[in-house]
């Protein structure tokens, strides 16, 4: 039908066939070649209540920035792929309980209409096909459309640039254990403060997962 993209163009345009990295054939991997996968920079398993799959550095941080401003959906597949792989190795290798549910990182409107996505929630889409486990993309919102957090140097400008930023809308009661999902850890400050109002919400336990950042995050 015209003006509708057919199942074989929306396939090729997040499963490519070729590397988004190189344009070598693509491997097991959505979008990546073997040898691109294997070149990427691993960050050490730091603790089952937190994954940082990858340094912010090139390339991740190429696909980052080719994900969120150019609304590049193959790299949100391919990074979000491999953010499930990094936290089910994580469960595996620590022996944790797996969250109840996942919640990514909410955008304010404005911000959701003018990029046309949440990031967080499409690399949190693939954690939660690889693990059972739902994602509950509507149980919270960000209030006030705060500055973006790439532009402030300070972890005190961060944390009160985020400071009562979210909101939880919609009952929790049947989620004990819940992880949240973001693109990029730095201070962490925003995702302390949704786990801040999550556990005002009565969530007991709060993991973080986060495609890439530092291993000195806290």
């Amino acid at each position: 039908m015209h003006g509708l993209l057919s199942w074989g163009r929306l396939r090729s345009a997040l499963l490519p066939d070729t590397c988004l990295l190189c344009d070598l054939p693509a491997g097991p991997l959505p979008n990546l070649c073997g040898d691109c996968a294997r070149a990427l920079p691993r960050l050490s398993r730091q603790s089952g209540n937190r994954v940082v799959a990858f340094a912010y550095s090139a390339p991740v941080s190429t696909l980052i920035h080719w994900m969120k401003f150019e609304a590049n959906l193959s790299a949100a597949l391919t990074l979000g792929t491999l953010l499930a792989e990094a936290v089910a190795e994580s469960i595996a290798e620590s022996g944790v309980s797996v969250p109840d549910a996942i919640v990514p990182v909410p955008l304010h409107r404005d911000r959701l209409r003018s990029r046309g996505f949440n990031q967080a929630q499409e690399l949190a889409r693939p954690v939660s096909r690889r693990l059972g486990r739902p994602l509950l993309t509507r149980a919270c919102v960000r209030t006030r459309a705060t500055r973006p957090q790439s532009g402030l140097d300070s972890r005190e400008d961060r944390r009160r640039n985020v400071a009562g930023a979210f909101r939880v809308r919609r009952p929790l009661a049947n989620h004990r254990r819940v992880a949240i999902v973001d693109d990029v850890l730095t201070t962490g400050a925003t995702t302390q403060e949704l786990a801040r109002t999550l556990r005002a919400a009565g969530i007991d336990q709060i993991v973080i997962w986060a495609c890439a950042g530092r291993c000195s995050n806290g």
